[in-house]
């Protein structure tokens, strides 16, 4: 999952620009597209902002896009049973967007699922892994 700040607010509103990325980042992440990308634009209720929302079905599961272009934030969500370059799709936002600053949250999910008691530990290590590195 990312959080991205100080976004373009232009980009963040371009419905055809997160129908392109989310229709590119299957391919770019060797991802398999189920179905084309739904992109619905959401106008300003009493109390919320306006803001985009897009998601793309993939066979290793979804990817999702919300934007909110009055605050210049995106939210991005990359949901996927395979394991895929996060650095390249980070990069791939961040540009397409002109994201100024961003968090990333890892949830290793399904910890699981792997039956093979060893793949279960090897996930576990992984995950201890990235969260020293991401806190020392």
């Amino acid at each position: 999952m990312m959080d991205g700040y100080q976004a373009s607010a232009e980009k963040l509103a371009d419905l055809e620009l997160i129908r392109h990325a989310l229709e590119e980042l299957p391919k770019e992440m060797q991802m398999t597209k189920v179905l084309p990308p739904i992109v619905q634009r959401f106008p300003k209720q009493p109390g919320q902002s306006e803001g985009v929302t897009g998601v793309v079905l993939i066979a290793e599961s979804h990817i999702a896009i919300h934007t909110f272009p009055s605050q210049r934030f995106i939210s991005v969500d990359i949901f996927s049973c395979k394991e895929f370059d996060l650095g390249l799709a980070l990069k791939s936002v961040v540009e397409r967007f002109e994201v100024g600053r961003y968090e990333t949250y890892l949830i290793n999910r399904g910890k699981e699922y792997p039956k093979d008691v060893e793949a279960a530990r090897q996930i576990v290590r992984g995950e201890r892994e990235y969260l020293e590195a991401r806190i020392g």
